[in-house]
């Protein structure tokens, strides 16, 4: 199969791929950290009280708006604060926290454990039921079990999927790329659980009316591509591309121009091209909404990295709301722990901020002291490397000079945020850095 890829840009650094590929399941934790802010949109509403004892699987956290998206709690116990907690990344954030007595946590993990047995056995549920439900029923499951997108952008997926009457997509696309260096947490899934994937895949067509679906998967990942083709139905509207091993390939309107050939203009949404993109922990969740009743509240997260040793980079299930600092392999200190990948993540400076929707890893590295960087010395090797072909030395510089109607001008709002600029510079100059606070700060 001939494969794929954008045009404009991209790079390919050192992949790092060597997690292991195999899902551990973590013991529920006795108490979680629910931020009511785990998403792009209004933050959730507390739905209970400090006081209250809650089941595993309920919700404690609404949604205000439309543009929200609800929380859930993986543990049953007791609420026992509702209060500013600090995040990984530092600032503090309105938290639910719930702690376990002894007969809720073992109560709990029996219980889970019968979850986790039926979904390795393929033992619950049939999806022809979920399959009978309206597109409208579809995505009320959807906003009922808190799903957002799991690619990292953390949008409500109920959201995203519910399209205006005009809007017809002709294509919905599945990003299978994982292409962050280090990272293997949607590797680990697909090939753990490719039959529940291509089951949320042929919901969420039908919750959108897609026509068909692609899965865009970069050539790197042999036995994911493997196991996904061996569950697609024979005569199935569902199909696999297989893609370039580039960065960013996973980037939302990289993979569209890469699948179906069409770039999405500057701001303008992927509909406008006939396409609506989910990411396959995306479609898993979705499969599990639909088809058990489970809502969001557990996700592979990858805890990998040089800063650990090689048997410890693995790939676990995790209850949303257990403590980073609590994951194995996370050292109390002298490394350098960035949530997500080492490309677009970011610096944790407080392990006791917990395991959001949208994490998908920690990337554990040696510390190091970063070199000063020199002049830029005008090689417009970021330029060469910009995905969405814009000039990062220029919009760095407006950043670095608080010029944000300059960096406006230039459409510094189309910035990805992919760190291609910054990763190819020979002088080392932050340049993500300073695009990051120009694009904030432009902002109408």
């Amino acid at each position: 199969m001939r494969t794929k890829t954008f045009r404009i840009g991209g790079i390919h650094p050192p992949e790092h791929k060597d997690a292991s590929t195999a899902i551990e399941w973590l013991e529920l934790p006795r108490q979680v950290i629910l931020p009511l802010s785990q998403h792009i949109g209004a933050p959730a509403r507390a739905s209970v009280e400090k006081g209250q004892h809650v089941e595993r699987l309920q919700q404690v956290g609404e949604c205000p708006s439309f543009v929200s998206a609800g929380i859930h709690t993986p543990i049953s116990g007791t609420v026992k604060a509702i209060e500013n907690l600090p995040m990984a990344g530092g600032m503090p954030q309105q938290c639910i926290v719930i702690v376990a007595s002894e007969e809720d946590h073992a109560a709990d993990t029996a219980a889970y454990e019968n979850y986790r047995r039926q979904l390795e056995e393929g033992t619950g549920p049939d999806i022809a039921t979920a399959m009978a439900e309206s597109a409208e029923n579809i995505r009320a499951a959807i906003r009922d079990a808190g799903i957002v997108g799991l690619g990292g952008a953390a949008f409500p997926s109920h959201v995203k999927y519910t399209l205006k009457a005009d809007q017809r997509p002709e294509v919905l696309i599945i990003n299978a790329c994982e292409c962050e260096p280090y990272l293997r947490c949607d590797d680990a899934l697909m090939q753990a659980f490719a039959s529940h994937i291509i089951g949320g895949i042929e919901l969420l067509m039908k919750a959108i009316g897609a026509p068909r679906a692609v899965i865009g998967i970069e050539e790197n990942k042999p036995e994911s591509i493997a196991a996904l083709a061996a569950r697609i139905p024979a005569g199935s509207r569902i199909e696999i591309q297989v893609l370039k091993t580039k960065y960013p390939q996973g980037g939302e309107k990289q993979l569209i121009e890469a699948i179906t050939g069409r770039r999405v203009a500057s701001g303008a949404l992927p509909i406008s091209v006939g396409a609506v993109v989910a990411n396959v922990a995306t479609a898993f969740a979705v499969r599990e909404a639909c088809v058990d009743g489970t809502p969001l509240t557990h996700r592979v997260v990858s805890v990998t990295g040089e800063g650990i040793p090689a048997e410890m980079r693995r790939n676990y299930m995790v209850a949303i709301g257990t403590p980073l600092g609590e994951l194995p392999g996370v050292p109390a200190d002298g490394a350098k722990v960035i949530v997500g990948g080492p490309m677009m993540g970011r610096t944790a400076v407080d392990l006791r901020g917990p395991v959001t929707k949208g994490c998908s890893g920690l990337t554990i590295l040696p510390p190091q002291t970063r070199p000063a960087p020199g002049p830029c010395i005008r090689c417009a090797a970021c330029v060469s490397a910009c995905p969405m072909g814009l000039e990062p030395y220029l919009l760095s510089r407006y950043g670095m000079l608080r010029m944000w109607d300059e960096a406006r001008a230039l459409d510094v709002a189309d910035c990805l945020e992919c760190g291609a600029c910054s990763y190819s510079c020979p002088s080392g100059r932050p340049l993500l850095d300073y695009i990051r606070l120009a694009k904030q700060r432009s902002r109408k």
